[in-house]
């Protein structure tokens, strides 16, 4: 069993949505983006995007939630993930350690064991300390040659600079923000449990498939 599986709810436990939630209303569970912003897939493609940051406990209790779901997701739906990158915050630091890991080719590898790290086993020094992260990636074939040769690289900046601009764009202030084909927003925000968060995704992917 996932160690992340044994504490799902917990932190959304003062919210009143129930997990059977199916009926959601603009303004309450969701809003609108405004103005609307282009997106990068296909025609007839539904675009997702989850802002997330590791240090989040929000992001970690809705996590198991999200892999479910992108597992079962329609065919027609692009899923992306996004580090949060607000500069001089903690949030920027994880960002760049996501990038980095996904440079270096274990940012799947990693995702669970460093949400799990900071969550479950007290290791908060993941959330701002680029050696501590160094340590960590070694865990998992990462040289500190190759984790400090990529962690201020040009491609790493550039990214970091890319997610900055976008998290901009969807005036995104908080983690998770889920973004549904550049027109709408929902996440912890909205006042729902994780499983409702991912349900009104579910929503929202429907009204842009016309299938509401």
């Amino acid at each position: 069993m996932k160690k992340w599986l044994l504490l799902p709810a917990l932190i959304f436990a003062s919210f009143a949505a129930s997990a059977d939630m199916t009926s959601f209303q603009e303004g309450v569970n969701y809003v609108a983006v405004n103005p609307a912003q282009a997106t990068s897939v296909k025609p007839g493609q539904v675009e997702v995007i989850e802002f997330y940051w590791y240090g989040c406990p929000h992001c970690f209790a809705l996590e198991p939630y999200v892999e479910v779901w992108e597992k079962t997701k329609p065919a027609n739906v692009v899923f992306k993930r996004i580090p949060a990158a607000m500069k001089d915050s903690e949030f920027y630091v994880d960002a760049q350690a996501t990038i980095t890991a996904d440079i270096l080719g274990v940012g799947e590898k990693i995702r669970e064991p460093f949400f799990n790290a900071i969550h479950l086993d007290n290791q908060g020094e993941l959330r701002s300390d680029k050696d501590t992260i160094k340590t960590f990636f070694g865990k998992y074939g990462v040289s500190p040659k190759d984790f400090d040769a990529t962690w201020d690289s040009f491609g790493v900046q550039s990214r970091l600079a890319q997610y900055q601009q976008l998290g901009a764009r969807y005036d995104v202030e908080g983690v998770p923000t889920l973004i549904v084909n550049g027109k709408w927003k929902t996440g912890a925000g909205y006042q729902m449990a994780p499983a409702d968060i991912m349900n009104c995704v579910k929503f929202l992917v429907a009204k842009e498939s016309g299938k509401k």
